[in-house]
């Protein structure tokens, strides 16, 4: 259990977490009541980019021209030489298009609520762990010529990734033509997990197997201890989660490391923003964000997990008596 004295906590954060699995560090609050957990507190900046410009109105945000950087007031340059060394620049991807993302299209709501976002696929379809669908590499491709073309954009020095295939794709398309170092497999960037079959990862093994060329944090275990059919993480959890997420990379990364980079999922991204006081911002699919982001020396934020995790009647509170294409010895969850 992870200690709730705060001083105790954040140091505990600050240290290698090699002796204890991520699922035991990372997300021992989801099986505990009423905790709290401690961390720094971060801020970002309204200055350099659109998206961050409260002035600026979301329809109107360029995002094709130097990822939204206000060129008629600031260069990149300007960016990386206002970073204090409690600050990075963080290049934040949404994954490209993913069958999960396109298949509740063929189903009514309820069907997809109730059964079929429970189930592996089907009719030759896999949301499970989903793939990126051909739109969602051709918008990757895009990204990356976007990523390559931008005149003086400043190179990340780490890489972070999530560990579903969606978002290991996602960094392959864009990064591994272009200079990179090697990339950092964290469980904690992952999407809101639980119930959802798009939300559970594979095995540590196939991760290894299919997608040669990635590191593994340390602690990071063989099987999914994460995500249960029957539980769903809640929102205010996965900022919890968001948090601690940011609390790794300053704590893991050099004040000479000043541009990041993070492939992630919409859930996460939006908790991310939302813990840095970032004003929200939507994200589509094979998107990228970039996010001056400080980590406040002296100042801490406290994250109370009370609420219980989702179950399948929250997510499913009026099952319907058939599905369509279901078994014909269908019965809900709930039955």
């Amino acid at each position: 259990m992870i200690p709730t004295n705060i001083l105790a906590m954040v140091s505990l954060l600050y240290l290698s977490t090699a002796a204890l699995s991520v699922a035991q560090v990372v997300f021992a609050a989801d099986d505990d009541d009423d905790e709290s957990y401690t961390l720094p507190k971060f801020e970002s900046s309204t200055k350099f980019f659109a998206q961050s410009d409260p002035d600026i109105d979301i329809d109107k945000v360029n995002v094709t021209d130097n990822f939204g950087l206000e060129t008629d007031k600031y260069t990149w340059q300007d960016v990386i030489s206002s970073l204090s060394s409690n600050e990075k620049l963080f290049l934040i991807q949404r994954h490209g298009e993913g069958w999960h993302n396109v298949a509740p299209s063929n189903f009514s709501q309820d069907d997809w609520d109730c059964y079929w976002q429970e189930q592996q696929g089907y009719d030759g379809v896999i949301w499970a762990d989903a793939e990126l669908t051909p739109n969602g590499v051709n918008q990757i491709q895009k990204l990356s010529q976007q990523i390559n073309n931008t005149e003086d954009l400043p190179w990340p020095t780490r890489f972070f990734v999530s560990p579903l295939r969606r978002t290991l794709e996602t960094w392959q398309l864009t990064w591994s033509d272009l200079k990179h170092s090697t990339p950092l497999i964290k469980e904690s960037a992952r999407e809101t997990y639980g119930i959802q079959t798009e939300s559970q990862r594979h095995n540590k093994s196939y991760i290894i197997d299919n997608f040669p060329g990635f590191d593994f944090e340390d602690g990071f275990t063989e099987l999914d201890e994460l995500w249960k059919p029957d539980s769903r993480e809640t929102g205010q959890h996965r900022k919890y989660r968001a948090a601690l997420l940011l609390t790794e990379i300053f704590a893991n990364t050099t004040e000479e490391d000043q541009v990041i980079s993070l492939v992630s999922h919409l859930g996460l991204i939006g908790s991310i923003l939302d813990v840095v006081g970032h004003r929200d911002y939507p994200m589509q699919t094979g998107g990228l964000i970039p996010v001056v982001i400080h980590k406040k020396k002296k100042k801490t934020k406290t994250y109370t997990l009370d609420k219980p995790n989702k179950t399948y009647a929250d997510v499913c509170p009026n099952p319907p008596e058939s599905i369509s294409g279901a078994p014909s010895d269908y019965t809900t969850i709930a039955a």
